[in-house]
C-alpha cells in the first residue's frame, strides 16, 4: 500500500480504545478538495462551495472541522491524516451497538468519491482493493472483526447516506473485512410498513437494535424505523431502497442475525 503523509490538526486524544472502523465517502468535487477540508483548522464557506450548502451563505461562515484517519484516492494513494491512536473527527452524532459518539472508539476512512451530490460515481477497482487491504491491517492492529465494519450510514442514519449502495459490502465480506448475509426464505414473512404497529413491528426493530442500529423498540412503525430500514436496505439490498421491511428484507437481517 502507497501511504503518504499528510497531517491534520483535526484531532484530540483518544480515551477509548478503538471498536469499529467507520467507511465514508467524501462526497466532493475530488480527493485535492476533501484534503483540504479535512486538514483545515479554520474551515469557512467560501473555501468548500457546493451542492451541499445554501449558495446564499455567508462565505466567511465558520464550519465544523473535520478530519478522518485516513483518505483512499481514486489511485489508490492512501493518505494518512490522523494518527489511529487519536481521535478524528468524522462520525459526528452516531451510535452502534450501545456506543455513542463513534469518533471516540473508531478509525474513520474516507474513500474519495462525489457520492449522492455528483452522481454517486462508480468506485474503481484499484481504489476498493486498496480499501480493503487497510481494512484488513487495521482489524488485525485493533484485534476486531469483520462485524466491527460499518459505514457512515449505519451509525447515523438520520443524517447520512454515505458510502452509498454502490459500495461493494458483499465484495469486502468476500474478502473478509465485512459482513454479508446468506441466502435466506423469506416465505411467511409479512411485509411490514410504515404506520404499522404492533408486536411484529416490535420485532423488527428489536431485530435492527440487536444487529447494532440505534432504534427504539416502540412497536409502531414510525418515521425512525423506516430511516433504520433504509439505510438498512441501502448496504444489504441495494436494488431496492424505500424502507419498506418486505419479507426478503427481513429475512436478510435475519440471516445476518443468525
Amino acid at each position: 500500500m502507497r501511504i503518504v503523509e499528510r497531517p491534520s490538526p483535526n484531532y484530540e486524544a483518544r480515551e477509548s480504545p478503538v471498536a469499529f472502523v467507520v467507511l465514508h465517502y467524501t462526497g466532493m468535487q475530488d480527493a485535492e478538495t476533501a484534503l483540504a477540508r479535512l486538514c483545515d483548522p479554520e474551515p469557512m464557506a467560501g473555501r468548500y462551495p457546493g451542492p451541499w450548502q445554501d449558495p446564499a451563505l455567508d462565505p466567511e461562515t465558520r464550519l465544523g472541522r473535520a478530519s478522518s484517519h485516513y483518505c483512499v484516492a481514486e489511485d489508490g494513494t492512501i493518505y494518512r491524516l490522523v494518527p489511529e491512536d487519536k481521535r478524528a473527527w468524522h462520525a459526528g452524532l452516531s451510535s452502534w451497538k450501545g456506543k455513542v459518539g463513534l469518533n471516540d472508539c473508531s478509525v474513520g476512512i474516507e474513500i474519495v468519491n462525489g457520492g449522492h451530490d455528483f452522481g454517486l460515481p462508480d468506485f474503481p477497482e484499484v481504489q476498493i482493493k486498496t480499501v480493503i487491504d487497510l481494512v484488513r491491517e487495521i482489524l488485525a492492529r485493533h484485534k476486531l472483526t469483520a462485524s466491527d465494519v460499518v459505514g457512515h450510514s449505519d451509525i447515523a442514519p438520520e443524517r447520512k447516506y454515505d458510502p452509498g449502495e454502490k459500495f461493494p459490502w458483499r465484495r469486502l465480506a468476500e474478502e473478509g473485512v465485512s459482513v454479508w448475509p446468506r441466502a435466506a426464505s423469506f416465505e411467511g414473512l409479512e411485509t411490514l410498513s410504515p404506520g404499522q404497529t404492533g408486536e411484529a413491528v416490535a420485532a423488527l426493530q428489536r431485530d435492527l437494535a440487536a444487529f447494532g442500529y440505534g432504534l427504539p423498540q416502540t412497536g409502531v412503525y414510525d418515521p425512525m424505523t423506516q430511516t433504520v430500514v433504509d439505510s438498512f436496505q441501502r448496504r444489504f439490498r441495494p436494488e431496492r431502497i424505500d424502507g419498506i421491511a418486505d419479507g426478503k428484507t427481513r429475512a436478510l437481517l435475519h440471516a445476518l442475525l443468525r
